[in-house]
């Protein structure tokens, strides 16, 4: 190294001889003024008359001037997210110039992609959204980032879930993928493509098996990736969502692109920061059911009605979510410690985080560790972060969708849990105490990323992510209660069991891993003229290994048993050897990899005038051989107008550039080599002719290809009056080829084969409004706002025509109508005379047998669209001497709508041991009755699909609520540099659009099935 650093330096002594014949040298250090640390690949320039510039070791530069004798020449420095600053010439020849941060809002540092590519926000031409740690308000009692997240970024539509872990649905600019019409999970993947410090993230989700699809009660539960990092180590989110922007990531930016920057370390003394919070959390918004009493009068009426001996009420009124809910408790600890010298520099993070969730028995723990150590020299940056992460969810509450009937006693008279009398399933008591339902995974996210300035514009880099997951389920239905009493028995060493205890073990071991190479070359050709051009190679592999081990009857059931133990005689007068007979083993392997090349090119003319083109190629090993390469790429421009002498004098106007994108991306998360076929592998010694087998499941397409989607996007920036930003987007993306299922003739030993079929669209407008609405002292209200619409259409349906599902799930594929759309039928009321549904058609009302007796399924009618018309949300910030500060969040939608499940509602029939919401009791009694449900009988028909269970979600939601004071601890000796301490609400309030029934449950209740959480905390931050 110190040769390579002589020889440099010789050549650098060289170029100054050259120089000093063509004028006067002008020498100096660019340094970051926070700290005195060099800022290695500023740009230096001498105005007017422009030279040269040699600014990459540790910071220096040497300049020439061509007309020593020229007046008034000055030095001009510059670095991304800092202020630009002009130093006047004098006789000296060395000058150190010091630079700060930037705090105006075009000059954001925004990642424009995960292959080292920054830019100022004002120079971006894509749309990307920039979201800085200071925006996230990480007080939140969320265990990641994504759900705090959720209205706060124009387009994003994030549906958050109320269960903890469980994944983040997340559409960027729409739905990217069908709605499945049939009970399958496994589709196309919609999730945006999430990359955290150059790592891609592998997603949970099910594989072409039909063990391991995600379906079924054995399936296993999948967690969120991102809740491996702690949001307090996130140092910055930028939302990619136009082809200016992801069409550099080719076949799998259709759904847009996440990139997550964690917090790197510091030059200068180590430094601390600590934070902790605490609080209580309670289950809201709960469904109201019926009590006792009343189930016992619906009971009744239903057994009266068909034919059956009515039961008399035993008095026993049990409040089955009042046991299974109480408050919960919610425990976060933080500390970092960040510190290094002028060459390395280090950050490590630890957080721990308990919650203890309202329902009952479930609770998670969470450790996540983010560590970054960086070194740096003249010309070379070196990079390495590690994250690993255990998280542990204990879940054995897990009949929050089944409510039992109240009049079923929870204790016998000794204090035993008393039976349900539902095979399978148990009291929820003594699954608490009885059962497992716990969760293992350990993970490991890690790069390392080297950089290395060739010469001043030209360098090189390389990065290498891993993404490692290793998860185990594993549940233990006991034989003390009737979810692990099944049916049947078996036999060892001549005695006879009952058929007892069931263990359940799901594992799933994912390994993903990309290389990147690229190269970039940046050059400022004059003082107006600047491009840079950066081309590399991609490498990406990831295999996912699932298993399942199941053992059922077991000698001692009441306690957890290994699988293997589930053993059964092996009878010596047969043949058969059934030693395992109560054992199943089962495992797949889904494996893909693939190969692409990439570029991209900005060019921009005196910060004016931009242009932007992005070109990649893909090849993927999930595809078949006649379509496994694609082609990607697309062009962006922008003009800041406000730059144009027409509106240089207009004082109000800060800001104002328009911007235009065109280009194609792609989808490749498909599946598991779908187009070659699949088939699965017995290898039963009873199977045909005493020989392992192989049954075909999916039929082969070897043209099966890559989904593309176009993207359209035409925009506006504008800064007003020093206080508003303002973006506006019109964003239209047509989707083709897109992979669905079609019915083949039987003939072909299939049912269905998957083809690029249906074409779709989505179109819409984007609009974030951010204002400092008061600026004053001591007093500050800061206010955001952003609002996004978004229509759907579904434009073409290729070959076999269109797919309608069964009634039950109530969705198609139909040309001209969105894929979000519900179909089923319009129900109208109850007759009053008969007390049967009643149904729209064809402007004829007529009864639900009626109207089953004479149309199909596929002349069911759209009633309703789980997508919103529009969609946004809003914060506001109220700050007093930056000491106290107030912090308000929230979402909303309109347009939305639900099709709850009927037996939460009015379904009759399971009222065996079953209970239902208190919409059931206004019930149908006798001939003039006007009621809400149908006649409690076993003869009506059943309207799965009905509008009548269509609810509509329109809501504005405030999803927290944050109050901190700032100590001013300058006053005190107490070794801090800054201590807050903060009071949150989550989830504090939800106002619906359609208000609940007096008495009954709406939108409200039924809109989750596992109970929100609301949550009370109160935290300390301090430095020091």
């Amino acid at each position: 190294m110190k040769i390579f650093i002589s020889i440099l330096f010789t050549a650098l002594l060289l170029a100054s001889n050259l120089m000093a014949q063509e004028g006067r040298i002008i020498k100096g250090r660019i340094l970051d003024s926070s700290d005195n640390t060099p800022l290695p690949g500023a740009n230096v320039v001498i105005l007017p008359s422009y030279k040269g510039t040699i600014s990459d070791m540790n910071g220096e530069f040497v300049l020439v001037i061509k007309n020593p004798e020229a007046q008034k020449h000055e030095l001009m420095a510059t670095f991304i997210g800092f202020n630009t600053v002009k130093v006047p010439i004098t006789s000296e020849n060395y000058y150190e110039i010091k630079l700060k941060s930037s705090v105006n809002e075009l000059q954001q540092v925004i990642v424009t992609s995960s292959y080292g590519t920054k830019k100022l926000k004002e120079d971006v031409v894509g749309s990307i959204t920039n979201i800085q740690a200071k925006d996230i308000q990480v007080e939140q009692a969320f265990e990641s980032v994504d759900k705090m997240l959720e209205g706060q970024i124009a387009g994003v539509n994030i549906e958050v879930g109320t269960s903890p872990l469980d994944p983040v649905k997340i559409d960027i600019r729409g739905q990217g993928t069908l709605t499945p019409t049939s009970n399958a999970v496994l589709t196309t993947s919609s999730q945006p493509l999430i990359i955290v410090d150059g790592v891609i993230l592998t997603e949970q989700k099910g594989i072409d098996n039909t063990m391991f699809d995600g379906s079924g009660t054995y399936s296993e539960d999948y967690q969120n990736p991102i809740a491996n990092i702690a949001p307090e180590d996130i140092a910055s989110i930028n939302v990619l969502k136009d082809a200016a922007a992801v069409s550099i990531y080719g076949a799998d930016g259709a759904n847009g692109v996440i990139l997550i920057e964690t917090k790197k370390g510091k030059t200068g003394k180590v430094s601390f920061q600590a934070s902790t919070q605490h609080g209580v959390s309670e289950a809201v918004n709960r469904i109201k059911y019926l009590s006792g009493e009343q189930y016992t009068e619906v009971r009744n009426a239903y057994l009266s009605n068909t034919g059956a001996d009515p039961i008399a009420y035993n008095g026993i009124d049990t409040d089955w979510y009042d046991l299974l809910n109480r408050n919960g408790s919610f425990h976060k600890y933080y500390v970092s410690a960040s510190g290094g010298s002028d060459h390395l520099t280090f950050r490590i993070g630890v957080n721990y985080l308990k919650n203890n969730e309202p329902q009952d028995g479930n609770y998670s723990n969470q450790y996540r560790i983010s560590s970054a150590f960086n070194y740096k020299n003249n010309k070379l940056r070196v990079g390495l972060s590690f994250n690993p992460s255990i998280t542990e969810k204990i879940n054995p509450n897990i009949y929050y969708s089944y409510a039992f009937a109240p009049n079923l006693p929870a204790y016998n008279q000794d204090g035993s849990f008393a039976p349900v009398g539902v095979t399978g399933m148990a009291n929820p008591l003594a699954a608490l105490e009885q059962n497992r339902n716990k969760t293992h995974t350990k993970g490991i996210l890690s790069n390392l990323n080297a950089e290395f300035d060739i010469t001043p514009h030209w360098k090189a880099q390389t990065s290498f992510g891993l993404d490692y997951t290793d998860k185990e389920q594993d549940r233990y239905y006991s034989g003390e209660n009737e979810s692990g009493q099944l049916n049947g028995t078996f036999d060892l060493n001549g005695i006879t069991y009952p058929k007892w205890g069931r263990r359940l073990i799901n594992y799933r071991e994912s390994l993903g891993w990309n290389w990147t190479g690229t190269t970039s070359f940046t050059k400022q050709l004059t003082e107006f003229h600047y491009f840079d051009l950066t081309v590399g190679m991609e490498l990406r592999e990831e295999t996912i290994d699932v298993a399942r081990h199941m053992g059922t009857g077991f000698i001692n059931p009441n306690t957890v048993n290994p699988v293997s133990a589930a053993l059964q005689d092996d009878d010596p007068d047969t043949a058969e050897d059934d030693t395992y007979s109560n054992q199943s083993y089962n495992s797949d392997k889904d494996s893909k990899s693939r190969v692409s090349f990439l570029a991209q090119f900005n060019y921009n003319f005196k910060k004016k005038y931009f242009l932007l083109a992005n070109f990649r190629r893909d090849e993927s090993s999930v595809f078949g051989d006649d379509s496994d390469v694609a082609y990607n790429g697309g062009v962006g421009i922008g003009w800041v107008i406000s730059k144009e002498n027409m509106l240089k004098d207009i004082s109000w106007i800060d800001f104002l550039k328009l911007k235009a994108s065109l280009g194609s991306t792609g989808n490749s998360r498909i599946g598991s080599y779908r187009s070659k076929g699949l088939y699965s592998f017995n290898e039963d010694p009873e199977g045909y002719n005493q020989l392992p087998y192989a049954n075909p499941g999916t039929a082969p397409n070897s043209k099966l290809s890559w989904e593309t989607n176009i993207k359209y996007n035409l925009g506006i920036d504008f800064n007003f009056l020093s206080r508003f930003t303002l973006t506006a987007e019109y964003f239209y993306d047509d989707i083709k080829d897109m992979i669905s299922n079609r019915d083949v003739p039987s003939g072909t030993g299939f049912t269905s084969v998957q083809i690029n079929g249906t074409n779709m669209v989505n179109k819409g407008v984007e609009i974030a409004l951010t204002a400092r609405v008061i600026d004053t002292n001591p007093f500050k209200w800061n206010l955001n706002f952003n609002i996004a619409t978004l229509t759907n259409e579904i434009t073409s349906v290729k070959n076999f025509g269109d797919d309608f599902s069964a009634a039950s799930r109530a969705t198609a594929i139909k040309q001209g109508y969105s894929t979000s759309t519900i179909w089923g039928v319009n129900w109208v009321g109850i007759d009053p005379a008969t007390g049967r549904d009643l149904v729209l058609k064809n402007g004829q009302i007529m009864d639900a047998r009626t109207y089953y007796e004479n149309y199909e399924t596929s002349e069911a009618e759209p009633i309703g669209n789980t997508q919103s018309d529009f969609y946004g949300g809003f914060g506001s910030t109220f700050s007093y001497k930056n000491k106290l500060r107030l912090s308000i969040r929230g979402s909303y939608k309109y347009g939305a709508d639900k099709m709850v499940n009927r037996d939460l509602i009015s379904n009759y029939r399971i009222t065996t041991n079953r209970n239902l919401s208190v919409n059931a009791y206004d019930y149908w009694r006798g001939p003039g009755d006007i009621a809400t449900q149908q006649a409690p009988t076993n003869n009506e028909q059943i309207l799965f699909n009905s509008s009548k269970y269509l609810y509509d979600t329109s809501h504005i939601k405030i999803s927290n609520v944050s109050l901190s004071y700032n100590v001013p601890v300058q006053n005190f000796n107490i070794g801090f540099k800054s201590l807050s301490v903060n009071c949150n609400v989550t989830n504090p309030a939800v106002f619906y659009k359609v208000k609940s029934p007096k008495g009954k449950n709406g939108i409200k209740e039924f809109m989750y099935t596992y109970p929100q959480a609301r949550t009370w905390t109160l935290g300390l931050k301090a430095s020091f």
